[in-house]
């Protein structure tokens, strides 16, 4: 992983590239930053840059000995620690991470924004709660108290530390005092569920969220999205680029015209349009149309602040502002906060399974009904 394959975050950036030339890596750090944030992807660069033997422009270089092995995720000085479920016919008390190391390198190369839940998925944890365990924790002391292979140093990223138990004290020796070269990256996205033993004895290393510009500069370059859909999925993401990056490999509606065609096709309540275009939205998934009907939020959300601050400094694209511009003249705030709350009916219905169709009806009737209201 390179760090000039994270978008922005150039402070942070700057920060660790300073602590490997001024030859100040902390021992322990926490790279903390909610879902989606870049983290992970953090540590891995970092980790890229520690080992590196040509370093070039504030990066790794990617083609030297340890760099031919970091950036694969195989390099034996550079370890892995993540929650884990049962695996087989083993014990749960015997399995550690090693067992789905070939997984996590493949889940790594595809995404390395994934959160739990595409993880917990990619290992068939089904109802099984992950955890880090014992085995875990003794393992862990064990490597790194071992001499490294390769290279001078040795690394541990450990994924989710959330997720140790009280078991994690067992570590805590290790991480106040490591053995000479060893850095340990702790990737976390919620501050409070860490044991404080641990928290108080690491640096802390704030991620911040993507920015919408940031977010859909990537999925257009690397998901091929056409700058105005990525732009929606940016807005839609909330500055995070894991959610972004799912919708985008599942969606290619453009939400601002079916939100359009929706209230055109409400504004006439004409049931043969109606039926029209229910079957058109029907034929999403459910994660489409929950999607949609998120759109269909954010865009009265971003509706309202700028009726009501006279700005165009909002989380629109110039199409949508225009669109926004135009519905202006027919629906004030009063008519958009209606429709924001059959909004929000409609992704508690997608959720609880009920007949799509036969609320999308219901709906449709009733925002013409609001919007026609003088």
């Amino acid at each position: 992983m390179f760090f000039k394959n994270i978008s922005g975050k150039v402070d942070v950036k700057n920060r660790l590239v300073a602590t490997v030339e001024k030859g100040r890596i902390p021992h322990a750090q926490i790279f903390l930053g909610k879902e989606g944030s870049g983290n992970l992807a953090m540590a891995l660069a970092f980790a890229s840059y520690i080992m590196c033997e040509n370093k070039k422009d504030g990066d790794s270089c990617g083609q030297c000995n340890q760099c031919s092995k970091s950036h694969k995720y195989i390099h034996p000085d550079i370890h892995f620690s993540f929650p884990v479920v049962k695996y087989g016919d083993k014990k749960r008390e015997h399995i550690s991470s090693d067992d789905f190391l070939p997984k996590w390198r493949q889940i790594l190369h595809s995404n390395p924004y994934m959160g739990t839940g595409e993880w917990l998925e990619h290992i068939d944890a089904d109802d099984k709660l992950p955890n880090i365990n014992v085995k875990e924790c003794n393992d862990i002391m064990h490597k790194l108290n071992m001499m490294s292979y390769e290279s001078e140093n040795k690394i541990l990223i450990m994924w989710l530390p959330e997720y140790l138990g009280a078991e994690g004290n067992r570590l805590l020796k290790l991480i106040e005092e490591p053995t000479d070269n060893t850095f340990i990256i702790l990737v976390a996205e919620n501050q409070d569920l860490i044991l404080q033993t641990i928290l108080s004895r690491c640096q802390l290393i704030k991620i911040p969220d993507f920015e919408n510009l940031e977010i859909s500069l990537y999925l257009n370059e690397h998901l091929n999205i056409p700058t105005d859909k990525a732009l929606q999925i940016a807005n839609l993401s909330d500055g995070n680029i894991n959610l972004a990056i799912n919708i985008g490999k599942n969606e290619a509606s453009d939400y601002s015209e079916m939100l359009i065609s929706w209230l055109r096709v409400a504004f006439k309540s004409d049931p043969v349009e109606i039926n029209k275009w229910i079957n058109t939205l029907s034929n999403l998934s459910k994660d489409e149309q929950k999607n949609f009907f998120e759109y269909g939020l954010h865009f009265f959300r971003q509706f309202n602040f700028r009726n009501l601050t006279k700005s165009d400094l909002v989380s629109l694209t110039q199409k949508e502002l225009e669109t926004a511009t135009k519905m202006a003249s027919i629906i004030d705030i009063s008519k958009s906060e209606k429709i924001v709350a059959l909004l929000n009916e409609a992704i508690d219905c997608v959720g609880r399974n009920i007949n799509v169709k036969i609320m999308l009806f219901a709906d449709t009737l009733a925002i013409g009904e609001v919007i026609r209201k003088k």
